[in-house]
């Protein structure tokens, strides 16, 4: 089986890394191909595909409305004759000719995308159950939910659920504070500082455009000995640095699934996540971690002491431990691939047949 996947820009985020996962683990059992259609990816991230993979690029200018670049696409595809088109942009279908549509199917790797063009392929995934209720309810199309999977035998665990001294936050993502909600995080440490516990670090792991404002937040709260940006920083470091850690939170205000709390379960760290879709579904409404209102630095501030003042305790011991089975069971990079390779199946040979009953249609 040979399966293309389509992408418009390759950059260092949630969509292109995971994607890099889930082709490295495919090729180990299909035939695949990357096209990169725009001229804006991250070389380093490109290094990290398979060299068992092809990659192809357009080079098309982002917005650009030459046709050459569309030319060139669909003549590339011709050649590549492959058995599914999967995109990873909901806007990608109207560059395909009818012939390459037929075999398109789109994964939803966020909340909120325009449903123009939804109907258009012949198969919807989502990353989660909130996505697939998000398109539902806006276009009443039916998506499958395949979750985002991380390489769990590679990420390095947590020995022991005890702190000493120093508490040690992390939260990792693009510095965007008006999605990602970093600033939430700072207000709730100024407020327990204010209460007398200076004991907390928190460490930011990512790059963007808040930065600037995060760090002026953290001057205005006279935080510097507390706050640290780390800067971007690759999985390999991020796996083998969350067991340093003591808590992840992530206090987005919109998240379709949240990546990076499946990971900090998976090295045994407890979460605190806001109470949104994604990452609610994650911890299965506070099964697996800890939550609070999204929005509220208060509650945030609040359930940040619950966790220091108990964080010896045999509840959140059995948390974390219950929470780092759920995620290999249910969040394995292995998992992710074999389940949309099932489905491709299942499309070809639905293709297939419908193509052979065309084909006598015509002959009779």
């Amino acid at each position: 089986m040979k399966i293309t996947h389509i992408i418009y820009s390759f950059n260092t985020g949630g969509a292109e890394t995971m994607l890099v996962d889930i082709i490295n683990e495919q090729v180990l059992k299909i035939d695949v191909n990357l096209v990169i259609i725009n001229d804006s990816y991250n070389k380093e991230l490109v290094q990290q595909i398979d060299n068992k993979i092809k990659v192809y690029f357009i080079n098309r200018k982002e917005g650009s409305r030459n046709p050459f670049s569309v030319i060139k696409l669909n003549a590339l595809l011709y050649y590549l004759n492959a058995d599914i088109l999967h995109c990873h942009n909901h806007n990608i279908i109207p560059l395909l000719l009818s012939i390459f549509r037929r075999k398109a199917v789109l994964t939803l790797h966020r909340m909120g995308i325009p449903t123009l063009y939804l109907n258009k392929f012949i198969k919807l995934f989502a990353i989660s159950k909130a996505v697939k209720s998000d398109i539902l309810e806006r276009s009443n199309i039916i998506s499958e939910v395949i979750y985002n999977g991380i390489h769990n035998d590679i990420i390095q665990v947590r020995e022991k659920q005890t702190f000493v001294r120093i508490f040690k936050i992390v939260q990792i993502g693009r510095l965007d504070h008006a999605i990602k909600g970093q600033h939430f995080v700072i207000e709730a440490i100024h407020t327990l500082k204010t209460q007398g516990l200076n004991n907390i670090q928190f460490d930011l792991i990512g790059t963007g455009n808040s930065e600037l404002f995060l760090k002026e937040l953290v001057i205005k709260y006279e935080l510097e000995k507390q706050i640290n940006f780390l800067g971007p920083r690759n999985r390999n470091y991020i796996y083998s640095h969350l067991k340093n850690y003591d808590l992840l939170i992530q206090p987005s205000l919109y998240e379709g699934f949240g990546l990076t709390v499946a990971e900090a379960m998976a090295a045994k760290l407890p979460v605190l996540v806001s109470d949104i879709n994604g990452p609610m579904e994650i911890i299965e409404l506070g099964k697996y971690g800890f939550y609070f209102q999204s929005g509220n630095t208060e509650n945030l501030a609040e359930q940040i002491d619950y966790i220091i003042s108990n964080y010896s305790g045999e509840q959140l011991k059995q948390k974390v431990e219950a929470a780092y089975i759920h995620v290999r069971v249910n969040f394995d990079i292995s998992t992710t691939s074999q389940r949309y390779i099932s489905s491709y199946l299942i499309l070809n040979k639905l293709m297939s047949t419908a193509y052979d009953k065309i084909s006598l249609e015509e002959s009779l």
